[in-house]
């Protein structure tokens, strides 16, 4: 599994249109959770984030808010951010625009938010001039690795803690898969960063419809 913990400077200077950090003179981090919500660890991640007193923004996928309405309330009620992460999780480099934008499409109608990521942080170039009529399309700029089965907790948290600057918007999950380095790590990271001076924040977004 091949990834970029921190993204090259020169991928956001080629693809400007897409959002890489915000804000980068400002000491706040963007912390973001991809695939929920989930009945195991979105609950968890909640609570931490509940008694850290922090907010953040949560890409979910269309499927699983619907089989888990309640819990994507309670992503909103908490004040946090949510973004269009698809319906069912299309990877946008195998399926061709025209599947893929259905896919999102019907995501609209229950995730209301002109956020959008791409699952897998994947889209093509005819989905991308298409997408970003709607969305305001939010990638990142570290990514922690907590999906990744080979990497201990520890080597999560200094993926992320080491490279985090100002205005980083970094990539977790609320996935069950990855619950257990997810929730491990997920804490340690808060306070280090904490330590470091940063401030939280959600990635401001608006309705749709």
């Amino acid at each position: 599994m091949k990834y970029w913990v921190k993204t090259p400077r020169f991928v956001p200077y080629v693809f400007s249109e897409l959002v890489w950090r915000v804000s980068p003179s400002i000491p706040n981090i963007y912390l973001t959770f991809d695939d929920g919500p989930s009945g195991l660890v979105t609950e968890r991640i909640l609570t931490i984030l509940e008694k850290e007193n922090i907010k953040a923004t949560f890409f979910c996928v269309g499927k699983n808010v619907l089989k888990k309405p309640d819990l994507y309330k309670k992503i909103l009620t908490n004040g946090h951010s949510v973004g269009n992460h698809s319906m069912t999780h299309p990877n946008g480099w195998k399926v061709n625009s025209g599947l893929y934008l259905n896919d999102i499409n019907k995501a609209i109608s229950v995730i209301n938010s002109n956020l959008f990521r791409p699952p897998y942080g994947k889209l093509n170039f005819r989905s991308l001039k298409i997408l970003k009529k709607t969305f305001q399309i939010i990638m990142w700029d570290v990514v922690g690795g907590d999906f990744d089965f080979k990497l201990s907790s520890n080597k999560v948290i200094s993926n992320v803690v080491d490279n985090a600057r100002n205005g980083s918007v970094i990539v977790m999950h609320d996935n069950d898969k990855f619950k257990a380095l997810t929730l491990s790590s997920l804490l340690p990271i808060i306070k280090a960063l904490k330590e470091k001076g940063f401030c939280f924040k959600p990635i401001p977004f608006s309705p749709l419809v």
